[in-house]
């Protein structure tokens, strides 16, 4: 989804990029069509988890003021342990709002990507850790208390939701804004493979059958973060073709 991020913001007219990614190669590939069409793209590879990367980041940045911020980063259940699902995809955030807020500039807006996930009910117990802020050793000091990674990855998406509702006053004292986008399931790397019973549960609910597409939640992104949005903010917006209302019409348990 940041690969179709990047084309369609170039395409509504941001032609000065910054492109992070862990895989360097990966970013050149994104970057060289999008120089063809004359934008300036510079590229940051580097771990988000890594504690020096957000200084990288804003060294790369240099005194350039942040226009718009669309971060796709994270992994889902299946792809690592749940302390490493928190630290990617909370802490990681956490992080990298804490970077951006002072460099914002004034009508620009950060975009932090959940999941309809993070939508799906919780005990209160597990409810109140995420939706206060994190402690200050991150969510290291929450882990034992989660029970596997499927909950890390629900709970590390309600706290990105959480962190926008928490952090959009302190934008918006900037003239910024935050928000959040939740896809449903979208037709990712993530997603490939056989449909199993719960992703089939999930389609079949849903008012529109079918995955997402992600240049469908590109084109969500990218009109968030344009001034067309100008007064959204402090908001999570669920994109998952009436899946998460299906859902709720048929009786979600409770993790």
């Amino acid at each position: 989804m940041g690969s179709h991020c990047a084309r369609l913001l170039v395409e509504d007219g941001w032609l000065d990029l910054l492109l992070c990614d862990i895989n360097e190669a990966g970013l050149e590939k994104v970057a060289a069509p999008l120089r063809d069409k004359g934008a300036k793209v510079d590229l940051l590879a580097g771990e988000i988890t890594d504690p020096a990367f957000t200084g990288r980041l804003l060294a790369a940045i240099g005194q350039r003021e942040i226009g718009a911020v669309i971060h796709t980063a994270g992994i889902a259940p299946q792809m690592g342990e749940k302390d490493r699902i928190l630290a990617i995809n909370l802490d990681g955030t956490i992080a990298l709002v804490d970077a951006i807020r002072p460099r914002m500039a004034k009508g620009s807006c950060a975009l932090l990507y959940a999941s309809t996930a993070g939508h799906m009910p919780v005990t209160p117990e597990l409810e109140a850790l995420f939706e206060k802020p994190v402690p200050a050793g991150g969510t290291a000091e929450l882990v034992d208390k989660v029970p596997d990674s499927m909950a890390a990855y629900l709970l590390s998406k309600r706290g990105v939701r959480a962190l926008v509702r928490r952090e959009a006053k302190s934008f918006g004292e900037r003239g910024a804004r935050l928000v959040s986008i939740s896809p449903g399931l979208v037709d990712t790397v993530m997603t490939q493979g056989p449909v199993n019973e719960n992703t089939q549960y999930m389609l079949d609910v849903a008012a529109i059958q079918r995955k997402g597409r992600p240049e469908e939640l590109a084109a969500v992104s990218v009109f968030l973060v344009s001034p067309k949005a100008s007064f959204i903010t402090g908001a999570d917006l669920i994109v998952d073709g009436g899946e998460t209302a299906g859902m709720e019409q048929a009786g979600l348990g409770m993790l």
